[in-house]
């Protein structure tokens, strides 16, 4: 795409707006879902476009919320029930719901008639604490999610329920997770658990909260080389490559974060972002959106109305490819491709950033040479990495014809 990918991404966003409710599709042709009416609100924000929702949309948003729990629950969740053999129950899809809709009605003023009451549990302390010892962190990118709810749902209930429980509630929270993080790397999980990826999905939702309340790092140094070793030489953040929609944006969102907080290894993240920018800019379609990724079925948990055949742009992956680059840009200042109006929400969530004053990231002729001697050192790297693995391959196949013969016949 060239450097006006914006432009058409601003136009796919408005190309699933369905005009007899004012609500969006997740999907072409689909049906229109909250998921999708709130993505695209706040796309259309992140590319710096002012006056959006309408009041008709407004109103569609406001009138998802549950007089009984204060859950949002859009047309696509109100009948759905997920097969118990998934993770993604249907209390994780309304609280996942409840967090992407409730910031968007906070950022753009669309009053809620009542108090979120399914999250007051999460201020009893023994609730809370037996709650969050009940965590999984075998399935660590799973449990972020679940652990950025309770944390983000708190800060709701602090700042505007004026809940009296809730801040005492949000350091035991800290506590519990301060307690259970690897010292290694500064994420949850990679201690005996999981993969250093999913440790990167998974911490990358509790760490919002950690920027937003300015609470400590253990790790930042050990977080910038976790992410970056998960880069694929395609520039997306998946060893196996063709990474995602959400693989890229929790990883992008962590360097950029660091970046703005230490100086460490700054020319080599600069190095990782450029990297993955063109490798997002190429998974663009003619319509301007996003697919997920390239060639793989979409469907966004399994939700009615978001499923989509490969490489065909769909609205989730669409919003946070949008927020992924705006994320860059706020480090790479000099790349043509990231030169818009670029803007964040303000409220606690998957697509809240703090910004800060960009001329500090004004790059020198000398910050571009440091990038272009991690590239050396990276090309050096792969080199010597292909030459061991072409060396162990022909010691084999001399030391073990056999094994060469069977295998020629296993791929014939």
């Amino acid at each position: 795409m060239s450097a006006h990918w914006n432009d058409a991404a601003l136009r796919f966003l408005r190309s699933l707006q369905d005009p007899e409710t004012s609500g969006t599709r997740s999907v072409p042709g689909g049906s229109v879902t909250l998921y999708g009416t709130c993505y695209a609100a706040l796309g259309q924000f992140y590319l710096g476009v002012d006056g959006i929702p309408s009041e008709k949309t407004r109103a569609f948003i406001g009138e998802c919320q549950d007089p009984q729990t204060g859950l949002m629950i859009g047309p696509e969740l109100i009948t759905f029930e997920p097969p118990t053999s998934v993770m993604h129950g249907r209390e994780h899809l309304l609280f996942h719901l409840t967090c992407a809709a409730v910031p968007t009605c906070q950022h753009f003023g669309i009053p809620l008639k009542h108090p979120i009451r399914a999250a007051h549990r999460f201020c009893d302390l023994e609730y809370l604490r037996q709650w969050m010892d009940g965590r999984d962190l075998r399935n660590a990118w799973f449990e972020g999610n679940n652990i950025l709810f309770v944390g983000q749902l708190l800060i709701y209930l602090r700042d505007v329920e004026r809940h009296p429980k809730a801040q005492a509630a949000l350091d035991a929270w800290f506590d519990w997770l301060d307690a259970h993080v690897d010292p290694e790397n500064g994420l949850w999980g990679t201690n005996d658990y999981c993969s250093p990826l999913d440790a990167v999905c998974g911490g990358y939702h509790q760490l919002l909260v950690y920027y937003h309340e300015d609470h400590p790092l253990v790790n930042p140094r050990g977080l910038v080389d976790t992410v970056l070793s998960v880069q694929h030489a395609d520039g997306g953040f998946n060893p196996s490559g063709n990474a995602g929609a959400c693989e890229d944006v929790d990883s992008v969102d962590i360097l950029v974060n660091l970046y703005k907080r230490f100086d460490y290894r700054r020319a080599d993240i600069r190095f990782a972002l450029r990297g993955c920018m063109r490798h997002i800019l190429a998974t663009q379609n003619p319509d301007g959106g996003f697919p997920y990724n390239r060639d793989c079925s979409q469907s966004h948990m399994g939700i009615p109305g978001t499923s989509a055949p490969p490489n065909v742009s769909t609205m989730f992956p669409t919003w946070f490819r949008i927020h992924t680059l705006a994320l860059m840009a706020e480090v790479l200042t000099d790349e043509e491709e990231l030169d818009g109006p670029f803007r964040f929400t303000s409220v606690l969530s998957m697509g809240w950033h703090r910004s800060w004053n960009k001329s500090v990231a004004f790059l020198s002729r000398a910050d571009r040479l440091l990038e272009a001697g991690t590239a050396l050192k990276l090309s050096a790297r792969r080199v010597k990495c292909a030459c061991r693995n072409f060396g162990l391959r022909a010691l084999r196949a001399i030391s073990s014809p056999r094994s060469v013969v069977r295998g020629l016949r296993a791929r014939l």
